[in-house]
């Protein structure tokens, strides 16, 4: 912690981007309590391609902790509408730039990340472009991953400790698939219910008109039972769904990287 603490306290103040994901959480938390809440402040982008509960998360964490919390709504690029290769890139630009001019516009000049060693070992072309804007990770810097971030969440008794990794849902995509707000509302429907059934670690990728769920290689057992598979083809299918398959390798990070 004293390293971490080192890399933040210098600042006397921070703005950070704040999803109500695992990481951003507990770096918003840890610099509250660095800082003081009064010189924090949290900005979050709102899209249709982020998960509405993610929202929701980030709201209570700055409730809970005195944060001045700033939302910036943001419809779907027309750069990312057909979800290019490099996607992950010129969104990161387009958010994180204006994430930048609303926190600048309230006097802070330096916006963090939850970005963290761990995500070097995964294909992350959206680094590029916090790194072209100056966007500050503190995790990165101090050498701190995923372990060392969820250990520091259960020591606060964080409600984010233990909470899955929700990627943005344009990954649910093949390249080169056009992508609307329907379809993104579609696919954040069809995963709340999956977890509502007890299988937090899921994704419901989507090929045309068929859904491809993966969930964790441990309860794919559990999850292809008959009477399971029936509800959820059923639920799926009421959804918006005209076939819906069943990936037997399971749940796997970055599964729609294998293509570019």
């Amino acid at each position: 912690m004293d390293k971490l603490s080192g890399q933040i306290l210098p600042l006397g103040k921070a703005a950070v981007a704040l999803s109500g994901g695992l990481d951003s959480s507990v770096l918003l938390a840890i610099c509250a309590d660095i800082l003081g809440a009064e010189n924090c402040l949290a900005v979050s982008a709102d899209t249709p391609y982020m998960m509405a509960s993610e929202q929701e998360s980030a709201d209570k964490l700055c409730r809970k902790i005195g944060v001045k919390r700033i939302s910036v709504r943001l419809s779907i690029p027309d750069c990312i509408k057909n979800n290019p290769p490099d996607r992950c890139y010129l969104c990161k630009r387009l958010i994180f730039g204006r994430l930048i001019e609303e926190a600048s516009a309230r006097g802070f000049e330096k916006l963090l990340d939850g970005t963290n060693a761990g995500d070097l070992s995964d294909y992350r072309p959206g680094m590029r472009a916090l790194s072209e804007l100056g966007v500050f990770s503190p995790f990165l810097e101090a050498g701190w991953g995923k372990k060392e971030i969820q250990e520091c969440a259960l020591e606060r008794g964080m409600d984010v400790a233990g909470k899955p990794a929700y990627a943005c849902l344009m990954t649910r995509f093949e390249t080169g698939a056009r992508i609307d707000e329907s379809l993104l509302k579609m696919v954040d429907e069809s995963e709340d219910f999956l977890r509502s059934l007890g299988f937090s670690s899921v994704r419901v990728r989507i090929h045309g008109k068929c859904a491809r769920i993966e969930v964790s290689p441990d309860l794919l057992q559990k999850f292809c039972v008959p009477e399971n598979m029936g509800v959820v083809s059923a639920q799926l299918k009421k959804i918006g769904f005209k076939y819906v398959s069943v990936d037997l390798e399971g749940y796997r990070r970055g599964a729609m990287n294998a293509q570019i």
